[in-house]
């Protein structure tokens, strides 16, 4: 196989030789800084600085995005890491100073990274340099060689990112947005043709929509940041989830009564597949910005004709039914245009929510991104926030690492700071899953790095040499074996560096062994007191919050206008609940990994978090649409529709109770495979209410509005249901 060949298939492969290829890309970038420094040279601080400048840029950071992305966020991160080691430098002339500065700069360069993945993804770098630059001998009178050294680590890491060995551009979750609008556009164009056949793969739209789950995109492709475009990405996957979700109702409605559609729904449901084309080629670049025209005037006149239908017969019912969901996919069409709007740039109108109603859906439109960036930076300066309790865990490890360093005077206590960030992590789980494997790593190495320092001696020539493979295998041997064999050949490797600065002797190993356990029981205990849960914990509140306050709106808006009751403020409490909801799920997404180590992913507790969203969000909007035009009381007139819909209401609150139950208890119950009473009235019952009070006439306007609340509560009922999977193992509803 040719050289160029063998590197697209190397270039192809999975995430385990894309580590390989980091792995060399920062091996010989920090062993090229580091011979070129002490042999060019003769300079020992500029060399230590070139090889923790590579190692800490490269392998203890994880920016996403493209190779030239990276390497544009390495050249401008270097200012602040020159900050960073030169008040490392200054600081170090205490031991309390030192750690003083610990806690601010390990507060601040963690929180720093709230609604910027690239800053979070630099947080442990940006930090090690401090660490590296506070430690003694305090040499204010080197910081030009640490200056020095450092930028010559993080330039050629820049460098590296886009010329050796480069990574493909990770995925575009725009992409899988896309995809599931060409999706959707080719089924409901299907569906509105003659003859009315239903979609050939109605599977297909559930896959769809399970690839837009964020569990299920890697890390770099999330849209997890507060500009606008990333905050609209995450909203238009909610609106086409239950677009897909919906489009599959009707390819199932369509096998159950063929044929059995108004002409006007056809035309809106070809209208809205036009309207997806759009979204599909807009997103791909293949042409212009969406737009909504394509179903405004359909949606307009079927909404004038569903009222006066023309005739009523057999298939009343499945006219009527599926009529409302081909206007409920319209207007979620509408809100979908909007968010892909924004996400490409197009201008967008104004948000026209009245006071009383807001936060609206798109209330970001026309901020800029660092206005966007400070509001999530404010927002999260709250002990309830995951991010200011792992920033504070962070610090509080960190500063407390600095201070037994300086009193026990350890001679490398650099490497105890170094474990504090290595096994911490948002949860003390996952803080006790990393802490053996580092422990057990670290003591092997230390043991042979020992036998390696008896052996050799002091030729510094052989630590020359074995050091590049050592390093090659201390970054390889992590993402493809485990975190214990990362540790075991970085503390060879280390000691071999080292080696080749100052004579040592086998002692040192076991110094660093010791360094090992005392900064990995301080990051252990520190996590383990404060705020342990992580952001699962958080998050798992805060949906369970939205679930309660959505219900509550849901049967409070139902039982005014099917009875006699005033109105409440339960929405609203409902629209602040879906707030911190989405802040506490954007916190999740951002964290690397499963961040559910008791609960990974694919268990039978993988909740579907957007699904809540999903849900949220349509308690709200649609909730909103029939307060505004249903007056209370005004399906009072038609009982056996206002008791069918109350009992909807009920029924799903009761579906949600022990959901909400098993979040705030982190209980892992399965949804069970069916319903509690499948004989508990729908919205067909509703329709066919409908079709029973019109006695063959057009029925009056309002009871229009009982089929859209009826399929608005079978929608919820249906997504509240998939949260969780069904205890065999599927989603327990589509969509």
């Amino acid at each position: 196989m040719p050289f160029g060949g063998g590197l697209e298939w190397l270039k192809a492969r999975d995430p385990g030789l894309r580590a390989v290829r980091r792995s060399v890309r920062v091996t010989l970038v920090a062993c090229a800084g580091f011979y070129a420094a002490r042999y060019g040279l003769g300079n020992h601080v500029a060399a230590i600085y070139a090889l923790f400048g590579a190692i800490a840029s490269g392998g203890m950071s994880f920016v996403p995005g493209t190779p030239r992305e990276r390497a544009r966020t390495l050249l401008a991160a270097l200012p602040v890491a020159a900050a960073l080691v030169t008040l490392g430098t200054v600081l170090a002339v205490h031991s309390w100073t030192a750690a003083l500065g610990m806690l601010g700069v390990g507060f601040l360069v963690t929180f720093a990274g709230v609604g910027a993945p690239r800053i979070g993804g630099l947080a442990g770098g940006l930090q090690a340099f401090y660490i590296l630059a506070c430690f003694p001998p305090y040499a204010p009178e080197t910081l030009g060689a640490r200056l020095v050294g450092l930028a010559t680590g993080m330039v050629l890491m820049a460098a590296a990112e886009m010329w050796l060995l480069p990574d493909r551009p990770p995925g575009r979750y725009a992409d899988r947005l896309e995809r599931a609008a060409a999706l959707a556009s080719g089924a409901l164009r299907a569906l509105a043709a003659e003859p009315r056949s239903p979609f050939d793969s109605p599977e297909r739209l559930v896959s769809a929509s399970q690839e837009l789950r964020l569990s299920r995109v890697p890390d770099d492709e999330r849209p997890t940041s507060a500009s606008a475009r990333d905050r609209a990405l995450c909203q238009g996957a909610t609106y086409m989830r239950h677009l897909l979700a919906q489009t599959w109702q009707l390819t199932q409605d369509a096998r159950e009564a063929p044929g059995a559609r108004d002409p006007a729904a056809s035309r809106l449901l070809h209208a809205s597949a036009t309207t997806c084309r759009g979204v599909a080629l807009g997103l791909s670049g293949r042409g212009p910005a969406p737009s909504d025209a394509p179903y405004t005037a359909a949606a307009a006149d079927f909404e004038a004709h569903r009222i006066r239908p023309p005739t009523w017969g057999a298939n009343s019912a499945a006219v009527v039914r599926g009529g409302a969901i081909a206007l409920d996919i319209a207007y979620t069409g509408a809100l979908l245009v909007t968010a892909v709007r924004i996400a490409l740039g197009a201008p967008v109108p104004a948000d026209a929510t009245p006071p009383a109603e807001r936060p609206g859906p798109f209330w970001y439109v026309g901020r800029p991104t660092l206005s966007l960036y400070a509001r999530r930076l404010q927002a999260h300066l709250t002990p309830r926030s995951v991010y200011f309790q792992n920033s504070v865990r962070i610090a509080l490890a960190l500063a407390a690492a600095r201070l037994v360093v300086g009193a026990l005077d350890l001679s490398h206590g650099l490497w105890a700071l170094l474990a504090t960030i290595t096994v911490m992590r948002t949860s003390a789980t996952g803080t006790r899953t990393a802490l053996w494997p580092a422990f057990g790593g670290t003591l092997a190495g230390a043991a042979a790095a020992a036998v390696m320092l008896y052996s050799v001696g002091d030729h510094v020539a052989a630590y020359a040499v074995v050091m590049l493979p050592l390093y090659l295998l201390a970054f390889s041997a992590g993402p493809v074996l485990g975190m214990g064999w990362g540790q075991a050949f970085s503390t060879i490797a280390s000691v071999a560096a080292f080696a080749q600065l100052a004579p040592t002797g086998p002692g040192v190993a076991a110094v660093r062994f010791t360094d090992i356990v005392i900064g990995g029981v301080i990051g252990a205990l520190v996590g383990l007191l404060a705020w342990p849960q992580g952001g699962t914990g958080e998050l798992r509140r805060a949906c369970s919050r939205l679930l309660d306050q959505g219900t509550r709106a849901v049967t409070e808006i139902i039982d005014t206008i099917a009875g006699d009751r005033t109105a409440g403020d339960a929405l609203a409490r409902a629209r602040l609940a879906q707030v911190i909801a989405e802040a506490s799920y954007a916190q999740y997404a951002t964290e690397r990994g499963a961040p559910d180590p008791e609960h990974p992913s694919g268990t039978s507790v993988d909740m579907d978090w957007m699904a809540i969203m999903l849900a949220g969000n349509r308690v709200i909007t649609m909730g909103q649409t029939l307060v505004d035009h249903c007056p209370p009381g005004a399906l009072a007139a038609w009982p056996r529709s206002a008791a069918h819909l109350r009992d909807a209401a009920h029924h799903l609150r009761l579906i949600a109770l022990p959901l909400m139950h098993d979040l705030r208890s982190r209980k892992g119950r399965p949804a069970p495979a069916e319903p509690p009473d499948p004989n508990l009235p729908t919205d067909r019952a509703v329709i066919a209410d409908v079709c029973a009070a019109s006695d063959g006439g057009a029925p009056d306007p309002l009871l229009y509005y009982a089929v859209d609340a009826a399929i608005w509560l079978a929608s919820l009922q249906r997504v509240v249901t998939a949260i969780r999977p069904s205890v065999a193992g599927q989603t327990a509803a589509r969509g």
